[in-house]
């Protein structure tokens, strides 16, 4: 039987917390405090222009390593993984991509605005961006989306080796590389700025 005065009582857990369970949430909320506090010291020009390099980053940075990890199982010859990563892009395409490239777009204008004249839309560099963009936006959203979903219900379906699960994966991949250079060409365009007199 049990003792009643021990009863309901709590037993404190004496497991320590490790310093990389700290850190994994202490560096983010840092980062952040970080953050505010440079933007909340700078113009707004700065902080249109951090945002919209930071979302470049997210960007490009999350589609080229999409594109890294589909060819290391490419070559690996690793049909489930490739699926995987097929996955992971769909999951990313609306939660991560989708977002960051709204974020370069918006604080692009308002960079346009706030530049008082010096930029503008008739320049070739904003050209070419917008254009970029506006192909990028459409592919991902009319292509790359309902394709990566249509490769999730096929692969369920028939599974990851079927001919038409591998066809479809191959497609999607394909357009996403080609999506990912032209987002790299994107950000060299707006660095360079080329033909702006």
């Amino acid at each position: 039987m049990t003792d009643p005065s021990i009863a309901g009582t709590h037993v404190p857990d004496t497991t320590e917390r490790s310093w990389t369970s700290t850190l994994a949430w202490a560096a983010p909320v840092a980062g952040l405090a970080t953050l505010l506090l440079f933007l909340a010291n700078t113009q707004w020009y700065g902080v249109y222009k951090a945002l919209h390099v930071l979302g470049a980053i997210v960007w490009l940075g999350g589609g080229a390593a999409i594109v890294v990890l589909a060819a290391r199982a490419e070559r690996a010859k690793d049909d489930l993984a490739l699926l995987r990563v097929g996955r992971q892009a769909e999951w990313l395409g609306t939660r991560l991509f989708l977002p960051s490239s709204l974020l370069v777009v918006v604080m692009g204008f308002l960079l346009i605005h706030e530049s008082q004249g010096l930029y503008g839309y008739g320049d070739f560099w904003t050209l070419f961006a917008l254009i970029a963009w506006g192909v990028s936006f459409i592919v991902g959203a009319v292509f790359l989306g309902p394709e990566y979903s249509r490769l999730g219900r096929t692969a369920e379906s028939h599974g990851p080796d079927d001919p038409e699960t591998q066809a479809r994966l191959r497609r999607v991949l394909a357009v996403t590389r080609a999506d990912v250079i032209l987002v790299a060409l994107i950000a060299v365009d707006m660095v360079a700025k080329p033909f702006f007199t």
